[in-house]
């Protein structure tokens, strides 16, 4: 188990961001495309506790649960007690979780690349409605970090991927629909 400290900043310029980091010093990990499905119980459950659970394909596959902590802290980051391991089948997982009686309830994809920089993992991820950083630290340095990628507090959030897909869809006129996906032709031209 492990603490999780995240703060997400909307309308972000990746090439720009990149160049600071590039030029700071900063170490690119990886860049990937990643599919997440995410399961709960027919009465959503889970979500109801304000917890996830989650099976993610990218450089590895992982099961993950999240939740928010008992002791909520009031912060400007999100916090999650996550719960992950490394899993070896993705289908198979998926299965073994819907034996238990968890289903997938929604999909999405992401091209993340991910960096360490100012003790921080940064996350570049472009997501079929937006580009988006994530920073992931202890929440001085997250804040510390953002101000040197000169990403602005008022662009910055606490909600979820799911949560920002349903606000742009309910802006955009579209019908609501949980699921967010890239085409196979989007995935080969954005790799």
């Amino acid at each position: 188990m492990a603490l999780e400290t995240e703060l997400k900043y909307l309308n972000t310029e990746h090439d720009k961001i990149r160049s600071i980091m590039a030029a700071g010093g900063g170490i690119k990990l990886t860049r990937h495309y990643e599919r997440n499905v995410v399961l709960d119980d027919p009465g959503r459950s889970l979500y109801k506790r304000s917890a996830l659970l989650r099976v993610r394909q990218a450089d590895k596959i992982t099961m993950t649960v999240k939740r928010i902590p008992a002791d909520i802290r009031n912060g400007k980051a999100k916090v999650y007690v996550e719960h992950e391991t490394e899993v070896s089948d993705f289908t198979e997982t998926i299965s073994a979780l819907q034996v238990l009686g968890y289903l997938p309830v929604f999909r999405y994809e992401k091209i993340r690349e991910e960096w360490e920089f100012a003790d921080c993992r940064i996350c570049l991820d472009l997501l079929p409605f937006g580009s988006f950083v994530e920073i992931e630290g202890e929440e001085d340095k997250i804040l510390a970090c953002a101000k040197i990628l000169e990403l602005l507090p008022e662009n910055s959030s606490r909600k979820t991927y799911h949560e920002l897909n349903r606000e742009y869809r309910l802006s955009a006129g579209l019908p609501q629909d949980e699921n967010f996906v890239f085409t196979e032709e989007e995935v080969e031209v954005l790799l």
